[in-house]
């Protein structure tokens, strides 16, 4: 099977509540939703829900409005998680129309997917085979936490160690108190 699930997580709320991206990568501090951090969280979460071998995720602003600050129409993160390997890059590609932005973050998505793949691929053949019994290798002493990467930079790369105990992401969001989400006045 080639594609198991996807999730179109628009808003900060569903970003939280669907994939598990921690709340404070909204908060007026960090990065904001169009950052390497909630990408590689997304996909974190989106590999972890659809117990994949790979997931993409994009967090753009695909205009024709939503820059703020720095952030200009244009500009997308992704990131992609092959096995425990990921990887996160931005590009800007410009003051388009919304159209042809939406274009450019899926074929650029599909590139840095197919890149990752090739390269995991490569390090390891057996990886992606399902039918293999080959015991995958532990990752725990390569471990990189992609919270603690610079955000300034247009490329993350690393592992990410899903840990001894590892947790669904319904086991993370009972840490979030969904309450607060919500606006009681509306």
């Amino acid at each position: 099977m080639w594609f198991k699930q996807g999730w179109v997580v628009y808003s900060n709320n569903s970003k939280i509540r669907e994939l598990g991206v921690e709340k404070s990568s909204f908060e007026n501090d960090s990065s904001g939703a169009v950052s390497h951090k909630v990408a590689v969280q997304m996909a974190r979460g989106a590999r972890y829900k659809s117990r994949s071998n790979v997931s993409i995720a994009v967090t753009g602003i695909a205009g024709p409005s939503g820059s703020e600050g720095d952030k200009e129409v244009g500009r997308v993160h992704v990131a992609v998680i092959a096995e425990d390997y990921f990887i996160a890059r931005r590009m800007d590609f410009g003051d388009n129309d919304r159209l042809d932005n939406k274009r450019s973050f899926a074929s650029f998505a599909l590139r840095l997917a197919l890149e990752v793949i090739d390269r995991e691929e490569g390090a390891n053949p057996e990886k992606f085979d399902s039918t293999s019994s080959k015991k995958k290798k532990s990752v725990e002493n390569r471990v990189e936490d992609p919270d603690e990467e610079d955000p300034g930079l247009e490329k993350w790369e690393g592992v990410i160690s899903w840990g001894a105990e590892k947790k669904t992401v319904a086991q993370t969001l009972k840490k979030i108190d969904l309450s607060s989400l919500i606006d009681w006045d509306e």
